[in-house]
């Protein structure tokens, strides 16, 4: 069995906090490295830690790097080093990197997020590695031979800590994260902790919150991090060898982590175990070795992503205040919220509204509430229904989890937004795929005597309050949005992927639910694509194709994950001919789409003639251009042209020649400047050029090459003359928001400069 090294690069939480007093445990935010027996290098987040890390790696490892790096969660505090770390920046490195679904945005939009140039000068998609983005939930996976375990914390956004095992040895990184329940004197019995415990359970090495001590932690409840005494306690009732105490508050300096160190120690001795206690300092290793060889203890993938968009809540509380509360807390991530008086009627009607999870005030619960709990989960056919109890801290410890099942999660009185947030996430995301693939026996039972798979009508009834919140589908009624979803299926596609492909059949329709999507067409001659649009959550694409019964006329493609609820053809057109509102929906909605597209392309659309830019798009283009000129503070040329004698040219040699001459100087135009200025036809036989960073000492040098460009093309396409323009410029260090006064400037110039005809 081979050794697994450990070395800390940043151990504090919350923000860096560098200086004299926290030189020996260090002052930069979380970031681990983790050597694993059989080479594989693994980084624990990427807070401030990770600019010394990544400078050591390159200057140590040999070329390219392989990195794998596993991120908690996207607070900044763990991610704000990724800017600095220089391994990104290299090509031939491949990096890959690991987090959960973060609030209403995926990995890689939350890790961009800090990298906009409002905050950095360089963009994610800049960087020259190669970067891999994979989003996790709990369960398992390996990494070469590391075998890889998560499971979801206590804490105020959705948050990750991962076991890791190799070479015999097991190391538990688990970082930002608070009790369940506070009891006193021991460790809670809530089974988010009892689970917590198993989750570290024989760990050879755990790198755990500590970020309070007990006294601090009571002012700081609800805020996600744990005290020194939390850590100690479950490290000893999972029976872990070594514990580190990791993610130190800011405000704490050396002499103060000394004594939270010394404070450890002393817990654990007096609890008489053999755990070793240390804090967490910069530039610590640690070198664990174990006799183990573990086995997964999920059963599901973390690979394998549970969709909690249109998951149902059953609400029951008699609160209006927090039920507005978690109204709005379940609406940010497209939960759909159900709402009951008691418990009788959750049992009564339970089974009609088919919910995934229920939050349920403890005080309309008799007694200990187990018989009320195991009534609802009855009623359900699901011994695993969650259940999240709002309950006061005053009830006694024993009396909240005496005898409740593992599906029961109880969050004290006034509770967290965020925290119930990340907590009903949780759920869902670890209940809903094993509800749907594994119903129970007695589930089965019923099933066969209904004839229809509680699994699949489950699926149905979600797929079903998905479309609900679809602007276009509302007006149905709930039988028509069922027999709509019959055989539909919801589906996630990862950015780049193709939803549809131009020319394939048109056999379903894409209801889009989250994320965003980039509509393109082939190009007439196949070289290039158009971009028509985009679209985004709550729009429909494939709708045209599907009425017409012909074929794509155009590629989707994802430009972020989206997630979209795929309906078949013919029910589409079976429930559009029964419903004159969704008719009525759906016309509005085409016309809506044909007035845009008919703005866009009077607009934006080319000169049909010259392949420029039109008027509109010119003084479109030009606003933003102009405002980065003057930013950068760096001057611009416009230049104006006319074509001499347009008019005699189409008298004398006909329409066709006329165009020839235009599309010839608009391609000398092309062919002479540079593919960042802007040049367009401006009217009948003018033309605009704007030049961004020019001089007025490059004028002659400009309209030389442009004279240049004219004669030789004439030339080469036979035109009977070489065309001959009359141009005007104009200079500005500072140009104006509008480009009227530019235009006005270079006509004026362009009269002082008029040849004779």
């Amino acid at each position: 069995m081979g050794a697994v090294k450990v070395r800390f690069w940043g151990t504090r939480g919350s923000i860096a906090s560098p200086g004299p007093g926290t030189a020996r445990y260090g002052g930069n935010t979380s970031c681990v490295e983790l050597r694993a027996a059989d080479g594989t290098l693994i980084v624990l987040d990427c807070g401030t830690g990770a600019r010394e890390l990544g400078l050591h790696l390159v200057q140590t490892e040999p070329q390219p790097l392989r990195i794998h790096l596993f991120i908690g969660h996207t607070h900044w505090d763990h991610i704000q080093g990724f800017p600095f770390f220089v391994p990104a920046f290299l090509p031939g490195t491949e990096l890959n990197i690991y987090a959960p679904l973060g609030f209403q945005r995926g990995l890689e939009e939350a890790m961009a997020g800090q990298m906009e140039y409002s905050y950095f000068p360089v963009k994610l998609r800049e960087l020259r590695s190669r970067i891999h983005f994979t989003e996790l939930d709990e369960g398992f996976f390996r990494v070469g031979e590391v075998l890889v375990e998560t499971q979801y914390l206590n804490h105020t956004a959705p948050t990750i800590a991962y076991r890791m095992s190799n070479g015999g040895a097991t190391i538990a990184y688990v970082t930002d994260h608070e009790p369940f329940w506070s009891a006193e004197g021991r460790v809670s019995r809530h089974p988010g902790d009892e689970r917590h415990v198993d989750f570290l359970r024989d760990a050879n090495l755990v790198i755990h919150d500590a970020q309070y001590t007990e006294e601090e932690y009571r002012g700081k409840v609800g805020w996600g991090h744990s005290s020194i005494d939390y850590a100690v306690d479950v490290a000893i009732a999972a029976g872990v060898e070594r514990l580190v105490l990791f993610h130190h508050d800011p405000t704490h300096d050396d002499a103060s982590m000394d004594g939270m160190q010394t404070a450890a120690r002393a817990r654990a001795a007096a609890q008489g175990g053999s755990l070793d206690v240390l804090a967490a300092a910069e530039g610590l290793e640690v070198e664990v070795r174990g006799s183990n060889d573990p086995q997964a203890r999920a059963a599901i993938s973390a690979l394998q992503h549970r969709q909690v968009a249109g998951g149902r809540v059953l609400v029951v509380s008699t609160n209006e205040k927090e039920i507005a509360a978690i109204d709005e807390v379940l609406s940010e991530d497209g939960l759909v919220l159900l709402r009951l008086p008691d418990m009788r009627a959750a049992v009564v009607r339970g089974p009609e509204l088919v919910p995934d999870l229920a939050v349920v005030d403890r005080e309309l619960l008799d007694g200990d509430g187990e018989p009320a709990l195991e009534g609802l989960r009855a009623a359900l056919v699901r011994q695993d229904f969650p259940v999240v109890v709002l309950a006061d801290t005053s009830l006694s410890p024993d009396l909240v989890y005496r005898g409740q099942s593992s599906s029961t999660d109880y969050l004290a009185k006034p509770f967290s937004p965020p925290m119930l947030r990340a907590r009903v996430r949780a759920w869902l995301a670890r209940t809903l795929t094993a509800f749907e693939t594994r119903p129970s026996a007695v589930a089965a039972d019923v099933a066969a005597d209904a004839g229809v798979r509680p699994a699949r009508r489950a699926q149905q009834t979600r797929l079903a309050a998905m479309l609900a919140t679809v602007p276009l589908f509302r007006p149905l009624a709930n039988e028509q949005r069922e027999m709509l979803i019959a055989q539909a299926s919801d589906e996630i596609f990862v950015p780049g992927q193709i939803l549809i492909r131009e020319g394939e059949p048109s056999d379903s329709l894409f209801v889009i639910l989250a994320g965003r999507v980039r509509v393109l067409e082939a190009s007439a001659d196949a070289k290039a694509e158009v971009l028509l649009g985009e679209l985004g959550e709550g729009e429909i694409l494939g709708e045209l194709g599907v009425l017409r019964h012909r074929t794509r006329s155009a590629t989707v493609i994802a430009i972020e994950r989206t997630h979209c609820l795929v309906l078949r053809q013919t029910d589409f057109l079976h429930t559009l001919q029964s419903s004159a509102e969704l008719a009525v929906s759906l016309l509005r909605t085409i016309a809506g789409r044909l007035y845009e597209a008919d703005r866009r392309l009077s607009r934006y659309a080319p000169d049909p003639i010259t392949g420029l830019a039109g008027r509109r798009a010119f003084y479109e283009q030009y606003r933003r251009l102009a405002a980065v000129a003057r930013r950068r503070r760096t001057g611009v040329l416009l230049i104006i042209l006319d074509v001499q004698q347009l008019r005699a040219v189409n008298d004398q040699h006909g329409y066709a020649v006329g165009d020839d001459v235009l599309r010839t100087v608009g391609d000398a135009l092309i062919e002479a400047t540079r593919t960042t200025d802007l040049v367009a036809r401006h009217g009948g036989d003018e033309f605009a050029v704007f030049l961004p960073d020019v001089g007025p000492q490059d004028v002659d040098v400009v309209l030389g090459r442009v004279r240049e460009k004219l004669a030789e093309l004439a030339h080469k396409r036979g035109l009977p003359l070489v065309p001959h323009c009359n141009f005007g410029v104009t200079y500005s260090q500072s140009p104006p928001e509008a480009a009227d006064d530019l235009l006005r400037e270079a006509d004026l110039d362009m009269h002082r400069r008029r040849q004779p005809a």
